[in-house]
């Protein structure tokens, strides 16, 4: 008895391409709820697992199609090639980038993305010859950005921060706005364009009222070139003028809005507006000088790994490093004074961060994918009549511009999704010499290799959502430990993936506070060495080796953690503090004279609170206008760190002065 595919499986044709046709529902996936979110919750999950099993539905049902023996591959293109080729060599390397990675977790996670992108984006590619898994694909985006733009507005009104902001949805919705434009100015039929419009004005509203800068200058430059292109083919002008002046009106329009006081906010909008940020932008702003020292640590990355980089998925792991590199070539530098107490999870530059975490032989097969996708892009507006041509170059141009300064970009997958899903029109269309050609690509036998090729696939991507379902289970699990404070689901989130460095950190910081510090160095240590390295979790590390009874290696550790940041008063008086506990008093007074020379104010405060507890140093400020008060230090959770441990050096506090008025003020 022979195995058969079900009736439905063997009589579809492009019908079978519907399951990836779903790939919208991914960027849902962060506003799932009853799904617990924990602190420092590690890698994502959400929307790579529900990716990776739309792909292994698909490549299945391709492989249970592909058994006919009528069918026969359908051949691969030099262009498609030319595209496939640079970018599977690229996941490969990634993937070999575990070897040399500080984290091989991180890399794995990497190199698992980007396969899903890779899968992703020949399955679209080849699904855009068929009609309907096609206008399934574009009709449920529009849907999808609909839904997240309504949810947008209410944040906007009700809460400080925008849902998108939370969840890494302003890239996307950015780089659809020129798409969805494209599509309302030219298709046929009156309700997709109405759909189409209603969506490119509602993820506009949306990157308005988030008010992030890059994506919203990114689509200004999405909107020009789409205009461009209007005007230099004459296939891709409006339909008619009405539909040109709607649009132009709504997006006009959205864009007034924001300027206007919103009745849910007393005294005016509880969002600053775009344009106001973007004047703000300058050298001397944060956010701008923030960027530049990820920037010039990227740099510092790839000038230690030219040639293979720091590992895929490695920037976090790898910035302390990066980062004394930095100060050292460039110790006066005021950049060396920020940040200390956020983790660097990305560099704000997908460029420079491939170019770091995988050094020149990725970044040159990235930049050979992004070279065929450039051709492709000129060929396919030359040929193609499709409205979806201008509107996929536009999306993509627009991604292209917001990754330089976007901690989203690849590393957010919702994100990516968007990008290969208009590469992949493109390519398609480039293909396609005629609208003859079109209609004879639609009758191509599925499926697209043989059938033990497809059942590959499936396989490694079933491998892949069972790896991201682990991860899932893991994450799941350690925010249940948090809320709880059960030390069985720690060990358990541990026992679930022990390369995971957001397990161990969350269980080592529990362990300290449980005051079982022995048991809780390992898993600190574990964890500052794979990419939890902002000041205070080297202070959490060292606090917890000193109260082991190591008091030479908690110095080691505050000596690293100085020598990365370098301009941190707090670290300074730290480790003065540890020199002198372990009888190095010279170096300790150096230690002291340092810190004061940064700020003399803040480091006599940091002295008093570190080394006579909080009453004390409040009233040394109260005395002394050289001393601050402790509520003017930051870091701020390094203030309570402090406190926590001295809780164990003056346990008579704990029920007098400032921490009794405290538990007393809770208690009323």
């Amino acid at each position: 008895m022979t195995f058969s595919a079900p009736r439905w499986i063997r009589q579809q044709t492009g019908g079978l391409l519907f399951f990836v046709a779903l790939w919208p529902l991914a960027l849902l996936t962060p506003f799932l709820p009853g799904l617990p979110r924990p602190t420092n919750g590690g890698l994502t999950w959400r929307q790579e697992l529900i990716t990776a099993a739309l792909v292994s539905a698909t490549t299945a049902a391709l492989w249970l199609r592909a058994r006919r023996r009528d069918t026969r591959p359908a051949p691969a293109r030099p262009l498609e090639l030319g595209l496939l080729t640079p970018l599977g060599l690229f996941v490969a390397w990634s993937a070999v980038s575990f070897a040399w990675a500080a984290n091989g977790f991180a890399a794995l996670h990497y190199a698992a993305t980007w396969t899903l992108y890779l899968l992703f984006f020949f399955l679209v590619s080849r699904a855009a010859a068929h009609t309907r898994p096609l206008r399934a694909a574009v009709t449920l985006l529009a849907l999808v950005v609909l839904v997240i733009a309504v949810a947008n507005v209410v944040g906007h009104l009700t809460t400080p921060d925008s849902l998108l902001r939370q969840h890494g949805l302003g890239e996307p919705m950015a780089v659809t706005i020129p798409f969805f434009a494209a599509l309302a100015l030219r298709v046929r039929r009156s309700r997709a364009a109405l759909l189409c419009g209603a969506a490119a004005v509602a993820a506009w509203l949306a990157v308005l009222q988030i008010a992030e800068r890059a994506p919203f200058i990114a689509v200004c430059v999405g909107l020009l070139l789409l205009a461009a292109c209007a005007c230099a083919f004459r296939q891709y002008r409006p339909r008619n003028v009405r539909r040109a002046v709607v649009l132009a009106s709504a997006l006009a329009f959205c864009f007034a809005l924001q300027a206007a006081p919103t009745p849910f906010a007393e005294g005016g909008s509880i969002h600053q507006p775009v344009l106001k940020r973007l004047g703000e932008t300058s050298e001397a702003e944060k956010n701008t000088r923030v960027r530049f020292l990820f920037w010039w640590s990227a740099v510092e990355m790839w000038r230690a790994h030219p040639l293979t980089g720091a590992g895929a998925g490695g920037f976090e792991t790898a910035f302390p490093e990066a980062r004394a590199a930095f100060a050292a070539r460039q110790p006066d530098s005021p950049l060396v004074l920020l940040n200390e107490q956020y983790l660097a999870g990305a560099a704000h530059n997908e460029y420079l961060q491939i170019l770091a975490e995988t050094g020149a032989v990725g970044f040159a097969l990235f930049a050979a994918f992004c070279c065929a996708l450039l051709w492709a892009a000129a060929r396919a507006l030359r040929r193609s009549h499709s409205p979806l041509v201008p509107g996929a170059v536009a999306g993509l141009a627009a991604f292209a511009f917001s990754s330089g300064a976007s901690s989203i970009s690849f590393r957010w997958t919702g994100s990516g999704l968007v990008f290969f899903f208009l590469a992949a029109l493109v390519l398609r269309f480039a293909l396609q010499n005629s609208r003859a050609e079109s209609k004879e690509s639609e009758a191509v036998a599925l499926p697209f290799f043989r059938p033990r090729a497809l059942a590959a696939a499936s396989a490694f991507s079933l491998i892949l959502t069972c790896g991201f379902a682990f991860q899932a289970a893991k994450v799941l699990t350690l925010a249940r430990a948090q809320a709880s404070g059960n030390e069985e689901l720690f060990r358990a989130a541990v026992r679930l993936n022990p390369y995971d460095p957001a397990a161990h950190y969350n269980f080592g910081v529990w362990l300290y506070f449980q005051k079982r510090e022995a048991e809780a160095v390992p898993y600190l240590r574990f964890a500052v060495a794979r990419g939890f390295n902002t000041s205070t979790c080297y202070a959490y590390l060292a606090w917890a080796e000193e109260a082991a009874g190591d008091l030479a290696a908690s110095e080691r550790t505050l000596a690293s953690a100085v020598r990365v940041y370098p301009k941190s008063i707090f670290l300074r008086v730290r480790h003065a503090s540890a020199l002198a506990r372990a009888g190095r008093a010279a170096e300790a007074d150096a230690e002291t004279a340092k810190a004061m020379g940064i700020d003399p104010r803040h480091a006599r405060a940091w002295h008093e609170l570190i080394e006579n507890d909080i009453d004390a140093a409040t009233a040394a400020a109260r005395r002394d206008k050289g001393v601050a008060f402790p509520g003017q230090l930051s870091p701020e959770d390094a203030v309570f760190a402090v406190l926590h441990e001295n809780e164990r050096r003056f346990p008579r506090a704990a029920a007098s002065g400032w921490r009794a008025s405290m538990r007393n003020s809770l208690a009323e």
